[in-house]
């Protein structure tokens, strides 16, 4: 069934058991939608701080992979290994970045499957019982109104606003237990079966504000990371990249039931607050200021060194001489130079190089 006969079905069958878990404790379902949202969060904040300091890593060393990449820009593979030996001096990896992004898509696959099917997650009817439901829906072609991948929502509908035509083929127990959830369904107003669209505007429902919101608290959550230096090194690119994240969060709340909307704002808000605590943790900016300070400190530290080591050399007389090089007379001068050198250091006298020459 398309995209339930997926990856999120395999994520669905873990996910169900939580949100079933929860629902068991809480008896609310948006309620328990929002702890489930809080624990997933909660689980991957160790992923959302490697992260982090991830980022402040890769705004140390923007200024010497820049170099890097000015330097070697008709040379592709001598750019990837000095790319790599800087990654490797810093434990920077690249695709770091990628797993938190990666982790929610996840997360997301895994409570679509859940919020499609309560039929089988939350209410956990025997599967013979939610075909047989099903088929009674198919039948009717109410299907249509949400897509294939959504009739346990359909059906739950169904069995709630025409339950005679399900009494010859369910038990009554499941039709009550289907019958009794809907409510569940329904919060603030708004039907979380139902999948916003357009033709809403015409005569306002408030489902649409499920999509707005959604994107409203994701340009919210974009802008509540001013201290990714990411971004900053990112340039344009990081900017479009956070102005996408909106116009996709609204997109998804407009393609799919209500609940995976509420869901998707609920992340928002969480991922915000849990943004904000984790700045306190570590803050990548500073912490990239901190770290850029020590280099810079350590590459004084290497200047003055070479400074005072020259110096030495220069006040010691020490020349890189080769003596295979070198004549007998030259040879000679050469040791005659070095004891008048030191003649002139044990004196305290000032010993003239070139007037010796």
């Amino acid at each position: 069934m398309g995209f339930l006969g997926g990856l999120g079905g395999i994520l669905g069958a873990p996910f169900g058991l939580g949100m079933w878990a929860i629902f068991q404790v809480i008896q609310n379902y948006a309620l328990a939608l929002f702890v489930f949202t809080v624990l997933t969060r909660l689980i991957i904040s160790p992923i959302m701080l490697k992260q982090q300091k991830s980022m402040g890593k890769m705004a140390v060393i923007q200024p010497q992979m820049q170099e890097i990449q000015k330097k070697y820009a008709t040379n592709r593979q001598k750019m990837n290994e000095e790319m790599s030996i800087l990654y490797k001096k810093v434990d920077y990896n690249p695709m770091s970045g990628c797993l938190p992004m990666a982790l929610q898509m996840f997360l997301l696959f895994g409570i679509i499957d859940v919020i499609f099917r309560p039929l089988t997650h939350i209410l956990r009817l025997d599967p013979s019982i939610i075909q047989a439901a099903n088929d009674i829906t198919l039948s009717m072609g109410d299907f249509t109104a949400r897509g294939i991948n959504a009739i346990e929502l359909t059906t739950l509908g169904t069995v709630a606003a025409h339950p005679e035509y399900f009494y010859s083929a369910l038990p009554q127990y499941a039709i009550d237990s289907m019958r009794a959830f809907v409510p569940q369904m329904h919060i603030w107003g708004l039907n979380l079966m139902e999948t916003p669209n357009l033709g809403m505007f015409t005569q306002f429902n408030p489902v649409l504000l499920i999509p707005i919101l959604s994107g409203l608290t994701s340009l919210l959550l974009s802008f509540n990371m001013p201290n990714n230096p990411a971004q900053a090194a990112g340039g344009a690119n990081a900017k479009i990249m956070m102005l996408m994240m909106p116009v996709m969060s609204t997109w998804i709340a407009f393609t799919m039931p209500a609940g995976v909307g509420i869901y998707w704002i609920f992340s928002n808000v969480v991922t915000a607050g849990q943004q904000r605590i984790m700045n306190k943790i570590y803050n990548p900016k500073e912490e990239a200021e901190k770290a850029r300070k020590a280099m810079e400190e350590e590459r004084e530290r290497e200047r003055l060194e070479r400074v005072e080591s020259k110096k030495k050399r220069k006040e010691s007389g020490a020349k890189e001489v080769n003596v295979e090089a070198l004549s007998k007379k030259e040879l000679n001068r050469h040791k005659l130079a070095e004891a008048r050198r030191r003649d002139a250091e044990k004196y305290g006298e000032e010993y003239d190089e070139e007037a010796d020459d």
